[in-house]
């Protein structure tokens, strides 16, 4: 036996160190199984979608009452896969956590305000995340691409006369903030056809994914950050972390995506970013109280349709230097996950699930109120026209 400790000893020691070390690098090895060994350029792309079949849209909505305003919901990485830099649309594991997880918690809170639409598309796999170089820009532009043809077809079939409401999660953030640029600033669509887009957003919600304040200024008419909860034609926008990841919440203020004016992305260092408080809805940096907050919920599993019950008082909350700070939640289901690849995986909550519902419907009737008032309006003239001065001619009274 006595040889046998000083080998069981080292045994040991040897797991314990592998152990710490794969804690300690646990997001490289994350990253390293995530991404794709091929460069994107000889990489096996995925079959566009037609998104003129309804196979190609998770939510598309069929003989469904009308609400206040329509939706367009783009949903966050459910591809952790390092087979392709984007997500087949086939793909049975992304479609699995999308429909079960992902869409229930993002989409969940706007359902009630209008009807939801929302494509599949062939995102970025989840390794692109951690990277601004070439391949993870390329694969976000091809996604976003996908993105934008279904919002074209988004814009055929809504309600000319209802507020837009954008929504997006994640990478899907990324890419609500390219429509911005693209259909509401030019790009994509003639100046008019964006002035009137313009009118009709109720407000766009950038969730999870940094939003630099450059893009939204540098539109041809910036476009300004919600401040309040009943502000309209405005952006929402929020990262939100937990003290538990403070070296998360500084990677995201280091570092930004950012659509230049030619829908080129370019990657910007510590860029001030947007931050709008889910529980205040303001941008004043000041903490908002757990009294205020209206609820968390996890919507996993449940239906469409599902309302899941509201956790009020939660959490409370703090825009510090560009990102969310948010109390740890009493409730363990409401944690994020620590470890490896679980905690950039879809998350089954939402931490401001019914905040999110209620605003949005404050936000879409606001402005619903004002369109009706614009719509009473007469349009000013556009040019003076001078009128010639005419002799008055006497009509003759030949009755005396």
């Amino acid at each position: 036996m006595g040889w046998r400790a000083p080998i069981l000893a080292s045994l040991a020691t040897a797991i314990l160190l592998a152990g710490g070390g794969s804690l300690l690098f646990q997001d490289n090895i994350s990253k390293f199984l995530m991404k794709p060994r091929a460069p994107i350029q000889i990489a096996p792309t995925p079959a566009p979608p037609d998104y003129s079949d309804p196979s190609n849209w998770l939510y598309w909505p069929v003989n469904e009452p009308p609400r206040t305003a329509d939706v367009f919901y783009v949903h966050s990485t459910t591809y952790y896969s390092g087979d392709f830099w984007n997500a087949p649309l086939d793909d049975e594991g992304a479609a699995e956590v999308l429909a079960r997880v992902a869409a229930p918690n993002e989409a969940g809170p706007f359902r009630q305000v209008g009807r939801v639409f929302a494509p599949r598309y062939r995102q970025a796999t989840k390794a692109t995340r951690f990277t601004h170089k070439y391949d993870g820009r390329a694969a976000r532009a091809l996604a976003f691409d996908d993105v934008s043809q279904a919002f074209a077809m988004f814009l055929k079939e809504r309600d000319d006369g209802r507020p837009i409401v954008l929504v997006g999660y994640g990478q899907g953030a990324v890419h609500v903030m390219g429509l911005l640029r693209a259909y509401f600033d030019g790009g994509a669509a003639s100046d008019d056809e964006d002035a009137d887009l313009r009118r009709f957003l109720a407000a766009a919600y950038v969730i999870d994914a940094p939003a630099p304040r450059a893009l939204f200024e540098t539109l041809s008419t910036p476009l300004p950050v919600c401040d309040g909860k009943r502000a309209f034609r405005c952006v929402v926008a929020y990262s939100h972390f937990t003290p538990a990841f403070q070296k998360e919440a500084a990677l995201a203020r280091a570092r930004a995506i950012h659509w230049a004016e030619d829908m080129s992305l370019v990657s910007l260092a510590a860029p001030s970013l947007a931050c709008v408080n889910p529980i205040s809805w303001r941008t004043d940096g000041a903490p908002a109280s757990p009294e205020d907050h209206v609820g968390a919920a996890s919507a996993t599993g449940l239906g469409a349709d599902a309302d899941p019950p509201a956790v009020a008082r939660a959490v409370g909350a703090q825009c510090v230097d560009g990102v969310l700070m948010v109390d740890p939640p009493r409730q363990k289901y409401l944690r994020r996950a620590r470890w490896f690849l679980e905690k950039w995986r879809a998350q089954p909550f939402n931490l401001f699930y019914h905040d999110l519902a209620e605003n949005a419907a404050l936000r879409s009737a606001a402005l619903s109120v004002k369109l009706r008032e614009e719509a009473q309006t007469l349009k000013p003239i556009d040019d003076a026209v001078d009128i010639s001065v005419s002799p008055i001619k006497k009509v003759p009274n030949n009755g005396g």
